[in-house]
């Protein structure tokens, strides 16, 4: 599956990672910019005031309403401001069947794709805002200065990230003393082969397989041939493994193999890449041979060779979500390699484990492939491939850490691959590494300074509650397709253990158990590329950590590995996170009427709740973590008939999408599938949410001042204009040929095949609903 990246490329599961923000928008137009937001947003007020009071004096079809009938307070008024920046009324006619561009039209007319990026969302939105913020935090001056504070350390890293004048004048002389350092690397056929009258072709020295992959991925963290990370346990949660997965790729499986212009491009691509880099390495080292350029062209080969080789069995063997038990002990011996030694460089404490202990293997057919391939040394050919391929890796971990004409080289590349110009800041670059590598010391940093964090969590406890009790009614009185009384029960059972996590972990409520979970990280403030190697050395204590003690940071750690994701369910804990940084409008707001509240933050949540019994983790864990499909054959014929209604829907009446790529218009016929279960549960998300509102509807016969929208019509529009985006045609093309179709796509149909909206906007119902 092809993905569009957003400026950095791909975290080590493949997936992509938000980015975005252009900050060299000058002070002038950012200062005009606010006054003109200032004066419209104060001219949407006095029009919803007006507007209110107005339509509550002079309605023509009701001469007895009063202001009485209009909300007027405090809350009803921003949630109205809010909903009135982003319809478009003209179209208010054809609602009923294209609800989202009544919602969102006026959003799309006035924010508009920034020049680097490709798509723009409400909720990425809300990241670039808490990233601008984060940024805003990191730039303040530190407050505890003694160096063993967690915001000493993350705040120097922070800046010598930003350092350009250090970053020139190391060059990458540290990186380069690295590799020539006996002992450790020992070398790089692209230095060593440098003398004259010496084979082009041989290595002059090599080190075991062992030798290569102790330090350059143990030491130093290099993603090559596999990774490493813990895991909870498939049958007890309390207890984290040690788990080895696929990993040291460049590019996207599909890239490797097939025939089509994109992929030969980008093939194309990386290999000039490489070949740049390798100059720029051997300019730095001092390599001047006239052969220089016939090695940088031998390595870049090495390296697409053995990756392309390694893609090819992930894509022979597609990675399953049940991993193999094993031990070190057993793999040692079956590949042919030291795993129960190498655990010394990549743990701080090599006795967190044994080589006994229970581990998982994700993909054990390629795991037989690859190491097949690298213990085959005896090969000089196959030496030297493995050679240079470990090697690259080891720079392309650390070259956003290297001078600017290596950087540049990487986004030109990015660029190349994804066929449209990146533009990034080092702010970016920096802001979002310290986000993923210091997530605790973020959340303190970020909830200690946020003036309304403690409303909005009370707002956001009572909404999830109140989810729960609706989703368990709705289990009671609704769900038909849940034929048989076992599979409800189960549905039931999950739900009465769920719990929630709401805010940040305990942890990062007190600096004094922040300043011991950092404690083995060690910063300097004149050096970025050794604080970046400094935080692998930190993270190897982690890893270690979490061995030992799987509990200490309340399965944060889990979800923290997702820093574009403001909430998630994770089965294995049977526990819905709501992250600190997403308790912010437009999702949640403790002034705005429950309206509001339910249907922008209250849906999205409740799509997650939903997955607990729906989603392919949620019907195959059981209350207590452990996998088990629950789910009996009558509810999964029920489940299927409505999915196959829904496809039906997208196939047969939908039928096809059209978008104008480049002045030219391209029609995709639509397959239902595998989208239709996304659609199932935004309708029974949107059908809880809508229960816990009438539960409690604080506006009760009021309506809403400026839109005169009644609680049922705010509520469902509050959810829609949270699906409000603007994309590329081509992204959205390819996305749609893939199976994931647009969001207003998704919200008309799931609304389409509601009652409840139909009846709240007077449209004509729907007679197959398809999930009741």
């Amino acid at each position: 599956m092809r993905s569009i990246p957003e400026i950095i490329g791909l975290d080590e599961k493949g997936v992509v990672v938000n980015a975005g923000r252009n900050r060299t928008i000058s002070g002038r137009v950012w200062f005009g910019t606010l006054i003109f937001l200032g004066v419209l947003s104060l001219a949407l007020i006095i029009t919803v005031i007006v507007q209110a009071r107005n339509r509550a004096k002079y309605d023509n079809t009701n001469k007895n309403k009063n202001e009485n009938d209009v909300c007027l307070t405090q809350g009803c008024i921003s949630a109205a401001t809010h909903q009135l920046r982003s319809i478009d009324s003209a179209v208010s006619s054809n609602l009923c069947k294209d609800f989202y561009t009544y919602a969102c039209g006026g959003w799309q007319k006035t924010h508009p794709i920034q020049s680097f990026d490709v798509e723009r969302t409400i909720l990425g939105d809300i990241i670039n805002r808490r990233d601008t913020e984060i940024e805003r935090l990191l730039d303040s001056p530190i407050i505890r200065s003694d160096q063993r504070s967690w915001e000493y350390k993350v705040k120097t890293y922070y800046t010598e990230c930003r350092d350009d004048y250090i970053r020139v004048n190391t060059s990458a002389t540290y990186l380069i003393a690295i590799i020539q350092d006996p002992s450790t690397i020992n070398g790089w056929f692209m230095f060593d082969n440098s003398a004259e009258n010496v084979s082009q072709e041989a290595l002059l020295k090599n080190q075991t397989l062992y030798q290569q992959m102790s330090h350059i991925h143990g030491d130093f963290g290099a993603l090559a041939v596999f990774g490493i990370r813990t895991r909870f346990d498939e049958d007890d949660p309390t207890i984290k493994r040690l788990e080895l997965y696929p990993a040291g790729l460049s590019m996207e499986v599909s890239d490797y193999e097939e025939d089509d212009p994109i992929s030969t491009s980008r093939r194309a691509a990386f290999q000039i890449y490489i070949i740049e880099i390798m100059k720029l390495l051997a300019k730095d080292a001092g390599i001047t041979d006239i052969n220089v350029e016939d090695r940088a062209f031998t390595v870049a080969n090495d390296v697409f060779t053995i990756e392309k080789f390694l893609a090819d069995s992930l894509r022979r063997n597609p990675t399953s979500s049940v991993p193999r038990t094993t031990n070190l002990q057993e793999i040692s011996t079956q590949f042919s390699f030291e795993f129960d030694q190498i655990m010394r460089h990549e743990l701080d404490d090599p006795d967190a484990i044994s080589i006994l202990t229970p581990i998982y293997l994700t993909n054990n057919m390629y795991f037989t492939d690859a190491f097949e391939l690298v213990t085959d040394l005896e090969n000089p050919l196959f030496a030297r491939m493995v050679h240079n391929y470990l090697r690259w890796r080891l720079v392309a971990t650390y070259i956003n850490d290297l001078p600017y004409n290596y950087v540049h080289k990487h986004r030109e590349y990015l660029s190349a691959y994804y066929g449209y110009t990146l533009h990034s800041t080092n702010e970016d670059y920096c802001t979002r590494e310290v986000i993923r590598r210091f997530p605790f010391a973020i959340q303190r940093l970020y909830t200690m300074n946020s003036a309304i964090y403690s409303n909005a969590t009370t707002t956001v406890e009572t909404v999830s509650n109140e989810l729960i009790k609706s989703f368990k009614t709705y289990l009671d009185k609704n769900a038909k397709w849940m034929v048989d009384e076992q599979t409800k029960n189960m549905a039931k059972e999950k739900l009465n253990a769920l719990t929630t996590a709401i805010g940040y972990a305990s942890i990062a409520s007190d600096d004094a158990s922040l300043d011991d979970y950092y404690d083995k990280f060690f910063v300097a403030n004149d050096a970025h590329l050794q604080n970046s190697y400094s935080y692998h050395l930190f993270h190897r204590s982690v890893l270690s950590n979490a061995l030992k003690n799987p509990n200490l940071l309340d399965h944060w750690d889990f979800f923290e590995t997702r820093p574009s994701r403001l909430f998630e369910y994770i089965a294995i804990f049977n526990r819905l996170f709501v992250v600190a940084s997403g308790m912010h409008e437009p999702l949640v707001n403790a002034e705005w009427p429950w309206a509001m509240n339910f249907g922008s933050l209250g849906v999205l949540l409740a799509q997650k709740l939903f997955a607990s019994i729906d989603g392919p983790d949620g019907r195959t864990h059981l209350p207590n973590g452990t996998r088990n499909d629950w789910w009996q054959p009558p509810t999964k014929i029920g489940y299927n008939n409505s999915r196959n209604c829904i496809t039906d829907y997208y196939v047969n009446e939908l039928k096809t999408l059209t978008y104008e790529v480049n002045g030219v218009v391209v029609q995709v016929q639509l397959a239902g599938e595998p989208f239709s279960p996304t659609t199932l549960r935004h309708i029974g998300a949107l059908r809880i949410a809508h229960g816990a509102l009438m539960r409690n509807n604080d506006m009760k016969s009021l309506k809403m001042p400026g839109t005169n929208l009644t609680s049922e019509q705010t509520f469902f529009l509050a959810y829609a204009q949270t699906q409000c985006y603007q994309r590329q045609p081509l992204l959205q093309l390819l996305r749609t040929q893939l199976g994931s179709y647009d969001e207003g796509t998704a919200l008309n149909a799931a609304l389409i095949h509601m009652p409840e909206f139909a009846k709240a906007f007077e449209c004509e119902a729907r007679k197959n609903q398809c999930f009741d």
